[in-house]
């Protein structure tokens, strides 16, 4: 009976891992950006204490390169959320564990393995069928916590992103202030608390 029960445990677990991979490898394929990309943004900052406009950017990211953000006016710009981020994600080497699965969805943490990365654990949500993220709550080594969820319209990249954010890397000029104290926008903790809602128009590879 013992030997019968462990057969049947290393199939389960032989199925799950091939399972896991299968869906890791599509995920890689969906979000993968062989050269770079190039997208117009319409964002939208809502921090308690602060008045900031919209702003509409013109974001290229070359791979290998920095990404170059072009924008009336001095912006404040989200560390998470922008496109490249997905294939930088699922580039480190992580350890995945099954958290839970509810229809077509599953629920995953990834541990970063990878000393250089600048996060330590991402939960993060899967519709299956369309082998697409549609949450991520990064929690990262120094600089705060992202809760960022996407919405999708055609593609296979999202059409607008909200990054609910914990930080203490948010950089705030002057002029945003107002007659507000930076002491005052931040918390006991010294952390910044609020939400950035980016649209994307114009997507395309180059």
């Amino acid at each position: 009976m013992r030997h019968i029960l462990l057969i049947v445990i290393i199939l389960c677990s032989s199925f799950y891992a091939k399972a896991q991979t299968e869906l890791m490898e599509k995920l890689k394929e969906r979000y993968d950006i062989k050269n770079g990309y190039q997208t117009m943004v319409n964002m939208t900052i809502d921090v308690p204490g602060l008045t900031v406009p919209q702003k509409d950017l013109s974001i290229k990211y070359e791979k290998g390169k920095k990404v170059q953000i072009r924008g009336k006016g001095i912006l404040l710009i989200p560390k998470k959320g922008l496109v490249n981020q997905f294939s930088e994600l699922l580039s480190i080497q992580a350890h995945w564990i099954f958290l839970s699965e509810n229809g077509s969805v599953v629920n995953y943490k990834l541990v970063s393995m990878d000393p250089k990365s600048d996060w330590v654990t991402a939960d993060i949500k899967i519709l299956k069928e369309q082998s697409r993220i549609d949450e991520i709550n990064l929690i990262t080594k120094d600089s705060g916590e992202y809760l960022i969820k996407h919405t999708y319209a055609s593609g296979n990249f999202p059409s607008a992103t909200k990054i609910s954010f914990w930080t203490n890397r948010l950089n705030i000029p002057l002029k945003f202030l107002g007659k507000s104290s930076l002491n005052k926008v931040k918390d006991k903790d010294g952390k910044i608390k609020g939400e950035i809602l980016l649209k994307f128009s114009g997507f395309h590879f180059l």
